[in-house]
Order: C-alpha cells, then sequence, then structure tokens
C-alpha cells in the first residue's frame, strides 16, 4: 500500500478520530491533500451545517464600507464577465445559489444599480439575510426559501459560487433553474474529472476545516455538459481555478482522468 493510500483508509475510517489534531492537520498539510474520494453514492443529510450570524454579516458590511473590499470571492473575476455581458445602467437579474456572505452583494449592486439581486441558501443563512435587508433596506435583494421557489421568477444570470458540488439533489436543482435562465450560469471553484465508466459524480470528503469534515461531489464533466446541451446552452469558458491547489494523489485508484478545479461558463443559445 502506498503512503496515498494509506492515508485516504486513516481518513475513511474511525481511527482518523483518535488522532490528535495537529497530527492530523500536518499529515495533510504536508502532502497536499484537501480531498478522500469515499465509496459514499449520496452526500449525507446536513451536510453542510451553518456558523454565520447577524453579527458576522453586519461586521462584513462596516468592513466593506470601510475598505471597499469583500472578504473572499471563489471567482475573482465575476464583476469583470457581469461588465462583459451587461451594460451597468441596464435592469437584469442576477441568482446567487449559495451565497452566504452579504458584502458580495455590496460589492455586484454598488456597480450595477438596477440589478435585482436574488438569494437562496439554507434557512438559517436566508433569516439572516432577511433581518438584514430590513435593517439596511437592500430593496433590491430578494431571498428565496426554497428550490422551488426559483420557478417565480427568470434569471439572467446564475452564480454557483461553489455551491452546486454541496447539494444532494443537485440534478433536482438544475432541472428548476435551466429552464428559469435567459442567459448565462456561471459555475466556479468546482471539481470535475473524465472517465470512461458510466459515472456521473463521485461523493468526496473535504479535510481543509478539521476537525469538521463535509461532503462533496466531484462532477463527470460530460454528464454536466450534456446536462447543459440538453437544455439549449453552450460552453463559453472553461478555466482552471488556481486559487486552491490540491494533490489528487488519493484518486489515483479510481480509474479517473483530468481532475481539476474549474471555473466554467455556460450561455444560452440564441436561436
Amino acid at each position: 500500500m502506498d503512503k496515498f493510500s494509506y492515508i485516504k483508509k486513516i481518513y475513511n475510517s474511525s481511527f482518523s478520530k483518535y488522532l490528535p489534531g495537529f497530527l492530523r492537520k500536518k499529515l495533510l498539510k504536508n502532502n497536499q491533500i484537501t480531498f478522500i474520494p469515499t465509496e459514499l453514492k449520496k452526500l449525507p443529510d446536513n451536510n453542510y451545517p451553518t456558523e454565520d450570524s447577524l453579527n458576522f454579516q453586519e461586521n462584513l458590511i462596516k468592513n466593506y464600507k470601510h475598505s471597499g473590499k469583500i472578504s473572499f470571492n471563489s471567482f475573482f473575476d465575476l464583476k469583470r464577465i457581469l461588465h462583459e455581458k451587461f451594460d451597468q445602467n441596464l435592469n437584469f437579474n442576477f441568482l446567487d445559489f449559495g451565497g452566504d456572505k452579504i458584502d458580495l452583494y455590496l460589492d455586484i449592486t454598488k456597480e450595477f444599480k438596477n440589478i435585482n439581486y436574488y438569494l437562496i441558501n439554507q434557512k438559517k443563512i436566508n433569516d439572516i439575510f432577511k433581518d438584514i435587508k430590513k435593517r439596511h433596506n437592500f430593496n433590491n435583494l430578494v431571498v428565496i426559501d426554497d428550490v422551488s421557489e426559483i420557478k417565480n421568477y427568470n434569471y439572467d444570470f446564475v452564480f454557483f459560487g461553489s455551491s452546486l458540488q454541496y447539494l444532494k439533489n443537485y440534478e433536482d436543482v438544475l432541472s428548476v433553474i435551466l429552464p428559469k435562465t435567459k442567459k448565462f450560469i456561471l459555475f466556479s471553484a468546482t471539481h470535475f474529472f473524465s472517465s470512461k465508466q458510466l459515472l456521473k459524480d463521485i461523493v468526496v470528503k473535504q479535510l481543509n476545516y478539521l476537525p469538521k469534515t463535509y461532503f462533496l461531489y466531484f462532477f463527470n464533466l460530460k454528464n454536466i455538459t450534456s446536462i447543459f446541451l440538453s437544455h439549449n446552452f453552450k460552453k463559453d469558458f472553461d478555466l482552471p481555478n488556481e486559487n486552491f491547489p490540491s494533490n489528487f494523489a488519493t484518486f489515483n485508484d479510481l480509474n479517473l482522468e483530468n481532475i481539476s478545479y474549474r471555473n466554467i461558463l455556460f450561455s444560452k443559445k440564441t436561436i
């Protein structure tokens, strides 16, 4: 058994919790390992509990007003792409799927005054954003409570900011969003692979937040692309995301090819 197979075996077993925290983190960091494959077929329930608070969001507002900079964005060129696709004074609908930081809303709406900014996340985060909206009169912020409510609107631009891979029912979500999207859908910081097997996705354990662990999907790029093609979309660009390099040696025995961290923009074909 090679070193990486051994690491995968440890972190997929109950034994790993008995290792001292500093040792677990050091072993992963020294080998640049962030993800290991699992034998799960679906993501577990309650996979990504949030710890965001109203105070956290209020601090983001204060910091943004002071610095004019956002705390984090999984795709640094988001505003540039929006400027390329939309006039600054145009009225258009933007859906932030999985948005969890109010400063991204502030940054986008600062430059696009007539944007309608839709956001959907877990109920706890949604409730915080509703409170923030009332406190600060963010009238162009629309918080969507449930995927079924997505059907109530049309969207010119949908942003999955490193979020689709954490959705247990991601294919159902896409089946709702794609018909309601008129122009663009952007995936950022998402893992894809290619495979000769009939494999739509694999479930992976994320380890860079130890002692917390999360699960997510790596997607077969061919399968995701075929879903978009069936809804009359084409790929505008497909670029590597180089923000967080990872070592995928723990995936060597899966017969997967081209595992990579990517930003992909799809656009609706015009007739």
